[in-house]
């Protein structure tokens, strides 16, 4: 895996734990207790992701808890009879795009290939146009 592409998918799961995470912090004492396990799970991923050997599968790793946590705040939100259906779809269309922009960056990322030779070995490249 490229470095650009290692710091792109290292940027965006911290950003997606990040808010995940944040939203796990703004729940009821109860919910949070409840959801602690997966929470504290995003948040040590996305702590380890920064000094790990492997970041393609910490990365990797880090997602999947991510979409873990996403599920389980929708669920949460559902049982909760003081969420209305409405605020419901409200998260899982937030929650959605919030994951689809880690895909989406993964996707970008892994088009990002090695900078390319300024010219052949043993060659001198010639100056750029003006």
């Amino acid at each position: 895996m490229s470095k650009p592409r290692d710091l792109l998918a290292t940027l965006l799961g911290v950003r997606v734990a990040r808010a995940l995470h944040g939203r796990w912090r703004r729940l009821s004492a109860t919910e949070r207790d409840h959801l602690s396990p997966l929470a504290d799970d995003v948040r040590e991923r996305a702590l380890d992701l920064r000094g790990t050997g492997d970041p393609e599968t910490a990365a990797r790793e880090l997602a999947q808890a991510n979409e873990k946590l996403a599920d389980a705040l929708v669920e949460s939100a559902e049982a909760n009879p003081e969420v209305t259906h409405a605020e419901v779809l409200h998260l899982r269309e937030d929650l959605t795009r919030e994951l689809e922009r880690l895909v989406e960056g993964d996707i970008a990322a892994s088009q990002l290939g090695p900078p390319a030779d300024p010219a052949p070995a043993g060659q001198v490249p010639s100056p750029p146009h003006r």
